[in-house]
């Protein structure tokens, strides 16, 4: 009896043990909207399709080539051609020029994340595409908080293979958030994309491998398939209608030791700062704060907007359920946002009730700014809001009747349109720059060097001296345009630059964030440089806005800090605020300044003269 015992129970553990190996598909980098990429996604799912050892589908990013909402259509009909269930994260590509503010991918999808078991397998994948900021990757706090909680609910037992599109190293300036998470519990593998490159890799102990991407870019458009054996997952390469061939191997077999990274989230680094007070949202945020009339305004992507006054005490809060990307606007006591769902809000800045809510046919992606305007024989105020087909809409502030509207741009508009005089200009994701009569709405200029979609002036937020108006751009030129003309007075690639410049309060001097560790100031007139600083904060693609503040040089950065260059030119790291990008800086009086990172932190703080 016990022989016949020990043989069923063999049995079943040979059994359980078959049950445990399964096949399934890992695409990546699809890229719909470069060319071909539909025709190689088709091949690479008739491929799929045939073979009937696959038991589903992963897909890691990168779906479209700019994120147009058409791209990521197309991309989830060819994908629904599968004849098995599939499961889909976003990358870059999806997010950076993303017109809907990143919510078409959760429309067509259901969500930008996923957890599924499958035999004693969990796996979750996760996004870590930044919203319109820059290049490199970024888990938001809120996905965070998710992953915690979906481990919560998984046994110390059940092995766990992670999807992400990043490299989960210096690419993910959080990764150790991720991997000191994962870190508890029986971790096997990480699959990245992104790299449109077969290869293994290790992150913090755990091992991970990267996966070609499904674009014919070797010959034949393909995918990996992976299959899990006893003691090991396999990695194939298949190239369509060829058979596949192993190109790596992952241990199954031992629970694998991940090394945790202690970081902290706040460090002051000079006694040239006073901190005054923190707040933490604990939600993503994608533009900077608002100060005005001694009060700061914060909103966030999920729609709540919050009001503190100078000591930091909560004024007032309002969730408007609503999705916010851009910067809103105030004047009048009256606060002017605009979302991705179209909505132009106005608030009574004093106690945070709506006033008014007017409906567009558009989503409304700029910041926006208010200006003084003539409208009916009369001195107003007038809100101006950019929206994701290239639209400018102008319209009263206090009514929300229509002034007048824009079409001449075809693309999103992004930055911050900068008012000077009777012009406002603001760049597109088209390749142009464009002047604006401030009165009327028409045309008065546009202006490109380069027209390609990716060095398109959008992200810059412009900056004028009155008689140009200056951009920096993802080529790497700083251009001054003549603000009459719309011509180009100077070019200039000397300064390594990306999207972030500001310029003195005497208007004279440019400030320039480059690419790359340094910092430099140009002549406003000609572009010749005047100074190079070395800073140190490495690679660097967030787009900023640079403070002038009584020859002082203030900025945030995409490794958390903030910096102050002094007047002799010293560069003091003030603090480092949390692994997170850092918006725009704001003054708010005297020596007091405000800054906010994309996880919803805010500090005040002042500079301190005089210190070394």
């Amino acid at each position: 009896m016990k022989i016949a015992l020990t043989i069923l129970f063999s049995l079943i553990v040979s059994v359980s043990s078959v049950c445990q190996n399964y096949k399934y598909a890992w695409i990546t980098d699809i890229h719909i909207g470069a060319p071909a990429a539909d025709t190689d996604l088709r091949l690479v799912v008739n491929d799929i399709n045939k073979r009937d050892d696959i038991k589903f589908v992963i897909a890691t990013g990168d779906i479209a080539e700019k994120g147009r909402n058409s791209e990521l259509e197309l991309a989830k009909q060819i994908l629904n051609g599968l004849r098995i269930n599939y499961y889909i994260i976003p990358g870059n590509h999806d997010t950076k020029w993303s017109e809907s503010g990143c919510t078409k991918f959760k429309e067509l999808w259901g969500d930008d994340k996923f957890v599924f078991n499958f035999n004693n397998t969990r796996h979750i994948g996760i996004n870590s595409g930044i919203p319109w900021r820059g290049g490199g990757g970024h888990v938001s706090v809120e996905d965070l908080d998710w992953l915690k909680n979906v481990l919560k609910e998984t046994s110390p037992e059940r092995e766990i293979i992670f999807y992400i599109h990043h490299p989960l190293d210096g690419d993910v300036d959080n990764w150790f958030e991720v991997t000191n998470i994962l870190a508890d519990y029986n971790i096997k593998a990480i699959f990245i994309g992104h790299g449109h490159a077969n290869m293994l890799m290790n992150f913090a102990g755990i091992p991970s491998a990267m996966g070609r991407s499904t674009l014919s870019e070797q010959k034949l458009p393909g995918y990996t398939l992976i299959d899990i054996e006893k003691d090991s997952l396999k990695l194939f390469e298949v190239k369509v209608d060829s058979i596949p061939q192993i190109w790596g191997s992952i241990p199954r077999d031992k629970r694998n030791q991940v090394t945790k990274v202690d970081s902290l989230q706040f460090i002051l680094h000079s006694n040239k700062a006073q901190i005054l007070w923190k707040k933490d949202l604990k939600k993503s945020v994608s533009t900077s704060l608002l100060v005005e009339n001694g009060r700061i305004f914060s909103s966030t992507i999920d729609g709540m907007v919050s009001c503190f006054n100078l000591q930091g005490n909560l004024i007032w809060q309002s969730n408007l359920g609503r999705t916010i990307f851009g910067l809103p606007a105030i004047a009048e006591n009256i606060l002017a946002l605009a979302t991705i769902e179209g909505d132009l809000i106005t608030i009574n800045s004093e106690n945070g009730e709506i006033v008014q809510t007017l409906g567009l046919d558009d989503a409304l992606t700029a910041q926006l700014v208010i200006t003084g305007i003539n409208y009916n024989s009369a001195k107003t105020k007038a809100v101006i809001a950019g929206s994701a087909s290239g639209k400018v809409f102008c319209y009263d502030l206090k009514s929300l009747e229509l002034i007048w509207e824009n079409n001449s741009a075809e693309g999103m508009i992004e930055s911050l349109p900068v008012v000077i005089q009777d012009k406002i200009v603001f760049g597109s994701w088209d390749s142009y720059l464009y002047c604006l009569s401030k009165t009327t709405g028409s045309l008065i200029w546009k202006w490109t060097e380069n027209k390609n979609f990716y060095y398109s002036p959008a992200a810059c937020w412009p900056v004028s001296d009155g008689k140009n108006v200056f951009v920096s751009t993802p080529d790497k030129f700083i251009s001054a345009v003549d603000l009459s003309l719309g011509t180009t007075v100077w070019r200039k690639k000397d300064f390594n630059s990306w999207e972030s410049i500001g310029i003195s309060q005497d208007k004279k001097k440019i400030f320039i964030k480059s690419l790359l560790d340094k910092f430099y100031i140009a002549s406003a007139s000609d572009g010749k440089p005047i100074k190079e600083v070395k800073v140190g904060y490495s690679l660097d693609t967030m787009p900023n806005r640079i403070i002038d503040w009584e020859q002082n040089i203030v900025f945030g950065s995409k490794n958390g800090i903030v910096y102050l260059i002094d007047k002799s030119y010293n560069v003091h790291p003030l603090f480092f605020m949390g692994t997170s990008r850092i918006h725009s800086v704001k003054h708010i009086t005297g020596n007091t300044f405000t800054a906010s990172n994309m996880d919803g932190k805010i500090i005040v703080f002042k500079i301190i003269p005089g210190e070394k």
